[in-house]
């Protein structure tokens, strides 16, 4: 057990350095169901007159986590007000409080996609009066890229994850294969193999719903894994070019071509709602983000436990790649609690919290003593702990960009034109990277 936990933290170590490659542009400083859990500390809640708020959607708010939250609210005997809103509201609502210097929510989640545009306005409440030495020993180094802008530290981990592929080993086997799919051409011919032996209608699953970022991540990832670039040496668009128009035309010719994506994908948001058609039983293949066989292997949660697996992510002349995504807490840089905030912050996010996540939801942890645990380490093997590490060294990063967000929302735009049959990929990558010149401009990059 100590080898893989050994083997799990070189990979994560080797993930850090390739984070490191990212590093963000200088900051100016910022203003100043139930569930049974373990017992909250019974020492004397510091902040029993304080509520904070929280911006979060309906898929954050699961068991587990409102089951920690309430643990967290009687330890720091913090009140939190949870407001729980749509899916693509919530970075709209939150930027719109945090631009007008408002003290409207205190937490926040922020994706390492976001952090330098949240860090660089002065949104994020910097941490390093509170972070110890012994937190900063602890973090992993590629989750710590996810919380830390211009040296500073501006979050807590939360979910320092990647995208693993999952496969259902029984399908296959019922198909007469006895090994996942290793490439893209693999993985369609299987697909249609299943579709054909009437096993499952559509067996690759994804979620492409409209503004919705795993868009993006989709398109990276098989940008990459094709072998292509999505910006030049200069910092110029070349997506439009080679591979990265075959990458869209081959999330085209999966939905329409070969008939392997639900065309009902394109009004699908959420990892737990792909995970969810996986053990119904209506797919085969699916990329999902944290450890997600610790549910899906779970008897007393799934109803084909037993039937997953994690394999590397299928290959194509660049690659076996998939993406990766760490997020943290953050504190927001007006609100008029930070010291309670962080309290709140250390419960829900430090160490024991993120444990708590773990072994509830297999959440990922960001923490080295999280992964020493004897109890977490025990559940690494089922979670396929030795492929996911394997993947850890095949991880494309999204572009950090000063417009990122924007940047995003157009890829996303141009890729929604083509699967609903407006555009053609080379009409919508053309436009994109009009659109990526005239941000460059207006950012003046």
């Amino acid at each position: 057990m100590k080898t893989r936990i050994q083997k799990w933290w070189i990979m994560l170590t080797v993930l850090g350095v390739l984070l490191a490659a990212c590093a963000p542009l200088a900051a100016p400083t910022p203003v100043e169901r139930p569930m049974e859990v373990t017992p909250a500390s019974a020492a004397t809640p510091r902040f029993t007159d304080v509520t904070l708020t929280l911006i979060d959607n309906p898929e954050g708010q699961t068991e587990a986590k409102i089951a920690l939250q309430k643990r967290c609210e009687e330890q720091t005997g913090i009140q939190l007000n949870v407001e729980v809103v749509p899916h693509e509201q919530v970075r709209a609502k939150l930027l719109a409080a945090l631009s007008a210097k408002l003290p409207t929510y205190d937490l926040f989640y922020v994706d390492i996609i976001d952090l330098p545009q949240y860090a660089a306005a002065g949104y994020t409440y910097p941490l390093d009066q509170f972070v110890t030495q012994q937190m900063r020993a602890d973090i992993l180094p590629f989750a710590e890229k996810g919380v830390t802008y211009d040296g500073k530290w501006m979050g807590l981990p939360w979910k320092a994850e990647w995208m693993s592929f999952v496969y259902n080993k029984k399908m296959l086997q019922d198909a007469g294969y006895d090994h996942p799919p290793r490439t893209w051409d693999e993985l369609i011919e299987m697909s249609i193999t299943l579709k054909q032996k009437g096993i499952v209608k559509y067996p690759m699953v994804f979620s492409w719903g409209a503004n919705y970022e795993q868009i993006t991540v989709d398109y990276v990832m098989l940008v990459k894994s094709l072998g292509g670039e999505l910006f030049d040496a200069q910092g110029n668009p070349i997506f439009n070019q080679g591979d990265g128009v075959k990458a869209l035309q081959m999330m085209y010719d999966m939905m329409h071509v070969y008939e392997i994506v639900d065309p009902a994908a394109i009004t699908l948001i959420g990892g737990g709602k792909r995970r969810d058609i996986m053990m119904a039983g209506q797919g085969a293949f699916v990329f999902l983000w944290g450890t997600p066989l610790l549910v899906m292997n779970n008897p007393e949660k799934s109803p084909r436990a037993g039937e997953f697996d994690i394999a590397l992510a299928p290959a194509g002349p660049g690659g076996s790649y998939s993406v990766a995504g760490p997020m943290g807490w953050a504190i927001s840089a007006y609100s008029r609690n930070p010291e309670a905030a962080w309290e709140f912050l250390q419960c829900i996010a430090g160490p024991e919290g993120e444990k708590f996540m773990f072994l509830q939801e297999g959440a990922p942890p960001g923490w080295k003593s999280v992964l020493e645990d004897p109890e977490v380490a025990m559940k690494l093997k089922e979670a396929g702990g030795d492929a996911m590490s394997q993947q850890a060294t095949f991880l494309a990063l999204r572009p950090a960009l000063p417009y990122y967000s924007e940047w995003s929302a157009g890829v996303q735009k141009a890729v929604h034109e083509v699967l609903t049959k407006q555009k053609m990929p080379q009409q919508a990558l053309d436009d994109l990277a009009i659109y990526t010149r005239e941000l460059t401009a207006k950012y003046g990059q």
